[in-house]
């Protein structure tokens, strides 16, 4: 006997309900900040990438889901081989066997093929059931069998001829948003900590043209309201431009020559740090020459964290420093910006008050520290760099943050020390004073790193 479509498409839905809710678990990858899952492309392998939001720009990361505790366990010890340290498994959340009508779009299974998410969004509402590395996105839930198979006929519609109706319960679905798929929606204000991303999850460098624009859209009048000669003038004026927020520069005129003929701790610092990246292959000898100079500008341009701030702090800018001021050099302006991140909310502003208020003094002075000021900034140094290597080996994410402070710092405390020697001072005064500028620019930002 033949059953119309609808009739064996209800039938279908019932025979799954007596299914038992499944125990899942997931594994906690760690709490980063303004990450997405393509940041984490190659542990796709063990599972679906998905984040947890929390208090913005942090992002709980989880891989899954797994049907024994075993898997999980098992994953988890590989993150933490791959330097996830904190990686750890979890159970999930279940409410007995209550499950809801869904419509099954697309099936993945390991890293066998990516999934087109723009294209899957015009499906409507998202979800994913993982289990064990297969990965399948359904759409839903709808209130009746009726609506289901209404939705499952617009669905096959879009291309998705092997789309299916399917009963799941929620609990067990992963919702897909903005971190899974990294498609930014229109109506999102753009003052972000995160640049747009390219399909490598970095921020692209784009040409350093000063004059780039783009036109700003034209307002529109109210329908009700009359369009009169002023308006039509003004609807006939080409439209207004905005400016293009551009990276950075590594140099700029104006700023302090470095004597390449003085030994610097800063120098040797900035020197090993680009020679980890794979940047500097030269002796890190504390001379800053030619091959550290092409080093340096080779990752302010290659290296990917450095692009990314060296756009936030273009558009950011900083109008407390005027003209060359050394919290307006290229260096410093992204340390602070990175700084910045890292304060995470909790930057002391009573102190950078304090700060900001002895900063003139400091930043024009001709004469040496005194010792006690000196041992005081030396001190800071050192425990501020203790501390965030201690954090940086909780994530890799943090170790990348941390890899773009270093350079832009060291370059900062090199190009303040040439400030400090152009007056007069030996290299040890002009240390002392280029440390303590850091860290009176810094400290409120990295308060928490103490």
């Amino acid at each position: 006997m033949n059953c119309p479509r609808a009739t064996l498409t209800a039938s279908l839905i019932l025979l799954s309900c007596w299914l038992p809710a499944q125990e899942l678990y997931n594994v906690r990858v760690g709490t980063f900040q303004d990450a997405d899952a393509a940041d984490f492309a190659d542990l796709r392998e063990l599972g679906f990438i998905y984040g947890l939001a929390r208090e913005a720009p942090l992002v709980e990361v989880y891989v899954g889901n797994y049907s024994t505790q075993e898997k999980a366990t098992q994953v988890s010890e590989q993150l933490q081989t791959r330097g996830y340290r904190n990686a750890a498994p979890f159970a999930l959340p279940t409410t007995g066997d209550a499950s809801s009508t869904y419509v099954q779009i697309a099936l993945r299974r390991g890293r066998d093929r990516e999934l087109d998410w723009p294209a899957l969004e015009r499906a409507g509402k998202l979800y994913v059931d993982a289990t064990d590395g297969a990965v399948k996105v359904v759409t839903g839930p709808y209130a009746s069998p009726e609506d289901a198979t209404q939705a499952l006929s617009d669905i096959r519609g879009l291309g998705y001829a092997d789309a299916f109706i399917k009963k799941l319960n929620p609990q067990s679905l992963i919702p897909v948003g903005v971190f899974e798929t990294g498609i930014k929606k229109p109506l999102i204000p753009l003052e972000l900590r995160q640049p747009p991303v390219d399909s490598e999850g970095v921020a692209p460098a784009p040409a350093p043209r000063a004059t780039d624009t783009v036109p700003a859209a034209p307002p529109t009048a109210p329908d009700s309201a009359p369009l009169g000669e002023e308006a039509v003038a003004a609807a006939a004026e080409p439209p207004a431009t905005v400016p293009v927020p551009q990276p950075l520069r590594v140099d700029r005129p104006g700023l302090p020559d470095i004597d390449m003929r003085t030994k610097r701790h800063s120098a040797a610092e900035l020197q090993r740090v680009l020679k980890e990246k794979g940047y500097y292959d030269g002796a890190i000898d504390g001379l800053y020459g030619p091959g550290t100079t092409a080093a340096y500008e080779q990752a302010w341009a290659q290296l990917a964290p450095l692009r990314k701030y060296r756009i936030l702090a273009a558009a950011e800018g900083d109008g407390a420093a005027p003209g060359n001021a050394p919290a307006s050099w290229p260096e410093v302006t992204v340390a602070l910006a990175i700084a910045d991140d890292l304060a995470a909310g909790l930057d002391n502003a009573q102190a950078a008050q304090k700060l900001q208020e002895a900063r003139g003094a400091l930043l024009n002075a001709t004469a040496p520290l005194p010792t006690p000021d000196a041992a005081r900034a030396r001190n800071w140094e050192t425990t501020v760099w203790q501390n965030l290597d201690e954090w940086a080996t909780e994530d890799p994410l943090h170790a990348q943050l941390l890899t773009a402070l270093r350079v832009a710092y060291y370059q900062s405390q090199v190009r303040l020390e040439a400030m400090y020697q152009q007056r007069g001072m030996d290299a040890i005064a002009a240390r002392d004073l280029a440390t303590a500028s850091l860290q009176n620019m810094l400290s409120a930002q990295l308060d928490r790193f103490l």
